[in-house]
């Protein structure tokens, strides 16, 4: 199959890798139907690597040459013996963070700081910019019916986003400076309209 993957700086190149193979107990393996290049990929591109590993990621293993993509939507192809919540045909969305589940800080339940945390499509052996991805369960979401693979892209951004606005706890009538016009800035613009700091600056990505 095709897939990009980044190299060095300014070295992004469309290579020939192979499919996965069968996915172990808890894993799924998607057919990606639309990636996003999140400002992650931009930097990687422009100054990396800074993200990818080089040497060996303590997780995952993985190491450059990597296929990059973390915003990604697709079909379930193939599943894992122990995998319950989805099954192949099914429309997910993709939860990119991969996280051990033993440090102290996933042992209460803050997997988002742990020790040895990788992301998909930036230190994992698949990303989202290739034909076929394989990642945990615990990452795949189910798309309900109505809900396109491009917005299905974008669930992970608009996590990122509203996370922040929640965390800053505004309050409708609050006024607040969001610094950045990417999509993350976007959307926090977006969904600071429902929930609009008032003398506040926070950051959201």
């Amino acid at each position: 199959m095709q897939a990009l993957r980044f190299h060095n700086a300014r070295d992004l190149r469309i290579e020939d890798v192979a499919e996965p193979g069968d996915p172990r107990d808890d894993e799924v393996v998607v057919r990606v139907a639309t990636c996003g290049i999140c400002g992650t990929d931009l930097h990687e591109y422009i100054a990396g690597p800074i993200v990818t590993p080089i040497e060996p990621h303590p997780l995952t293993g993985a190491q450059n040459p990597q296929i990059l993509g973390h915003e990604f939507a697709g079909e379930v192809v193939a599943v894992g013996p122990r995998v319950s919540r989805v099954a192949a045909g099914d429309r997910v969305a993709i939860m990119p963070l991969a996280y051990c589940g033993r440090c102290p800080y996933c042992a209460r339940g803050l997997q988002h700081l742990c020790a040895t945390m990788a992301c998909v499509g930036l230190s994992h052996a698949w990303g989202g910019m290739a034909q076929l991805a394989t990642v945990n369960e615990y990452q795949v979401v189910r798309l309900p019916e109505g809900v396109t693979f491009q917005q299905g892209a974008l669930i992970e951004p608009t996590a990122v986003a509203a996370y922040g606005v929640e965390r800053a706890g505004v309050k409708p009538g609050d006024r607040v400076l969001i610094t950045g016009a990417g999509p993350i800035g976007a959307l926090g613009r977006l969904r600071g309209r429902s929930r609009p700091c008032r003398g506040r600056r926070f950051s959201l990505g």
